[in-house]
């Protein structure tokens, strides 16, 4: 059996102190909430009505508050800018590879041409 040191008149202090302690803490916060961009809100459901004899304005929601409209689907890439950058310059890069060979480091000794010598090509100019 566990033992208490405590009375039970220091626990109802302690209960009372905490009690207070988190009303202080949620009024700031609902403070806070209100000074935040100058909305009233009403309850954690902006939504809904205020009750009681004062006649409030009913907080605005979340879709009002954003006013984001319409706006069209976006694939996940675009949504992500590490990413897209990242697919862009892939994009880029077998773009220019199809334009430019890439360089070959050439290993040992001469091999030849790669593609053999044809005999019948001639890539000068006869002098006359």
């Amino acid at each position: 059996a566990v033992v208490s040191t405590q009375s039970t008149g220091e626990r109802e202090e302690e209960v009372d102190l905490y009690a207070e302690h988190a009303r202080i803490s949620e009024e700031k916060k609902r403070k806070k909430r209100k000074k935040k961009k100058g909305i009233a809100v009403l309850s954690e459901d902006p939504t809904l009505m205020a009750t009681g004899e004062e006649e409030e304005k009913r907080g605005i929601t979340y879709k009002i508050m954003k006013n984001k409209g319409l706006t069209p689907h976006r694939k996940k890439e675009q949504r992500n800018p590490r990413v897209k950058h990242r697919k862009k310059f892939d994009k880029a890069l077998k773009k220019r590879r199809s334009q430019i060979p890439d360089l070959r480091e050439q290993g040992g000794s001469y091999g030849g041409e790669k593609s053999g010598i044809k005999s019948a090509l001639t890539k000068s100019t006869k002098l006359r």
